[in-house]
This record gives structure tokens, sequence and C-alpha cells, in this order.
């Protein structure tokens, strides 16, 4: 079995390719700059090694945030509730 650490990013190949691709126009559209098939894979693969761990890490944030209140409301719902029937 494949262990992936939090924050790891598979991309599937088409998608890879069409980043790759993006990379590579975007290069050529504000720098005037032509790039390689690797080089723009070298890009992608050094900003995803260094966003990813960042991006990862504000998802948890934000799922562990929604969580929080989410029982918070679920807890004051269930309070109201059993202490309305008393």
């Amino acid at each position: 079995m494949n262990q992936r650490l939090p924050g790891d990013v598979e991309i599937p190949l088409e998608e890879r390719k069409a980043l790759v691709r993006e990379i590579s126009a975007f290069f050529e559209e504000q720098f005037e700059q032509e790039l390689s098939e690797f080089r723009a894979e070298m890009i992608l693969d050094f900003f995803i090694k260094k966003l990813s761990p960042v991006v990862y890490n504000s998802a948890i944030d934000d799922a562990r945030a929604f969580l929080a209140e989410s029982l918070e409301e679920m807890e004051s719902t269930l309070f109201a509730k059993s202490s309305g029937s008393q």
C-alpha cells in the first residue's frame, strides 16, 4: 500500500499535462520566454512541493473550524430541545 504524507499531492496524468501546458503558455505570455516541457514540469513540481503543505494546512484549519461550528450548533440545538421538554 502506497503511504502518502499529509499535503502530498497526486495529480492525474492528463491534469498534470494540462498544467504543464498552462505554465508554458503563462511564461510565453508574461515573460516572452519559451519553456521546454521539462522546465515547465520542474516549475510545477517546485510549486506543488512548496504550496501543498500551506494549502493542506489551510484546508485542515477550515475543516476544523467548520466542524467546531457545526458541533456547537448541534449542541445548542440538542440542549435547547432537551431543556425545553422538562
